[in-house]
C-alpha cells in the first residue's frame, strides 16, 4: 500500500504565515507561508497545526499530540517541520480554560491542548482578572531570568529531537525568532551543556539569531503593509523557505 506524503508544520504565527494577506489566520496564509511552500515542492500534503501565540512548550505538544491522535504510520509518510518561537514566552496551568481556537481558525488540526493554560509575552497584558494580576509579576520574572528561559527551551528542544528520533521520524527545525535571550551569555555552561546535545545538521543556523526568519527579513528592510503585528508578507517567506530547502537538501532532513 502506497503511503500518502505529510509535512506536519508546527510553530508559532510566524510558521502560520499570519498577516501575509492582512488577516491574523487564512487558507491563503497557511498555504504560502514558507512550510506550505516547502511542502509543495517536495510533493508532500501540508498539514499546518501552527498556532499564533505558542510557546515552545506549545509548539512541542502540538506535534506530540498529533502524533498521539492522527498518525497511522501503515497509511502515512510523515516528515515534521518545526519554527521555535522566541524563548521569552510562557504558559501557565490555569483552572480556567481558554478558547485560543478564535485566533487559529484555519489550522489543518487544532491542538486543544493548549486550552488549559495561560501565556505569558513581552508586551501582552493579558485578560481577566488572573491574567492581569499574574502577568506583570511574571514579566518581571522573566525579564530577570533569562538564562532559566533559556535552559528550559533547550530542554523542550530535546524533548522533540528525542521524541522524533525515537519515532524514526525525519524533521528540520528552524528558529523564527532568536533562541537566544538578548544580554545573555551564550558560553553559559548550562546552556552550552544542552546545545551540544541537539542534532545541528537537522536544525538550521540554530545558534545564529540574525538567520532567524522574523529578524533576518526585518533586517533586510522588508515590511508588511497589511499587518497590525509583528509578521512578514508572501516574499520573505518565499526566500526563507528557498533556504530551508537548500539545507534541506544539503542535510537531507526531509527526505522524498
Amino acid at each position: 500500500m502506497k503511503k500518502e506524503k505529510i509535512l506536519l508544520i508546527a510553530g508559532c504565527s510566524h510558521t502560520a504565515g499570519s498577516e501575509i494577506d492582512g488577516n491574523e489566520d487564512s487558507s491563503y496564509n497557511r498555504e504560502h507561508s514558507y512550510g506550505g511552500i516547502i511542502a509543495k515542492e517536495l510533493g508532500k500534503r501540508a498539514i499546518n497545526i501552527a498556532q499564533p501565540g505558542a510557546t515552545n512548550a506549545g509548539i512541542a505538544r502540538q506535534v506530540m499530540f498529533w502524533f498521539n491522535e492522527n498518525y497511522y504510520p501503515e497509511t502515512m509518510d510523515v516528515n515534521v517541520l518545526v519554527g521555535w518561537s522566541e524563548t521569552t514566552r510562557m504558559e501557565i496551568p490555569s483552572e480556567t480554560m481558554r478558547n485560543y481556537q478564535t485566533a487559529c481558525t484555519k489550522a489543518d488540526w487544532y491542538d486543544q491542548s493548549a486550552e488549559s493554560y495561560f501565556k505569558v509575552i513581552i508586551g501582552w497584558n493579558g485578560h481577566g482578572e488572573e491574567e492581569k494580576l499574574a502577568i506583570p509579576l511574571l514579566h518581571r520574572f522573566m525579564v530577570e531570568n533569562q538564562g532559566y528561559l533559556q535552559v528550559s527551551t533547550h530542554n523542550t528542544i530535546l524533548q522533540l529531537q528525542y521524541f522524533l528520533q525515537a519515532n524514526n521520524i525525519d524533521y528540520l527545525f528552524n528558529n523564527t525568532m532568536p533562541l537566544y535571550c538578548q544580554n545573555l551569555d551564550r558560553k553559559e555552561h548550562a546552556v552550552k551543556n544542552l546545545t551540544r546535545l541537539i542534532d545541528k545538521t537537522k536544525y538550521y543556523k540554530m545558534n545564529n539569531g540574525d538567520q532567524a526568519f522574523y529578524i533576518k527579513y526585518k533586517n533586510m528592510g522588508y515590511t508588511n503593509d497589511k499587518a497590525k503585528y509583528w509578521h512578514h508578507a508572501e516574499e520573505p517567506h518565499k526566500l526563507f523557505a528557498e533556504d530551508l530547502l537548500e539545507f534541506n537538501e544539503i542535510n537531507k532532513c526531509l527526505k522524498k
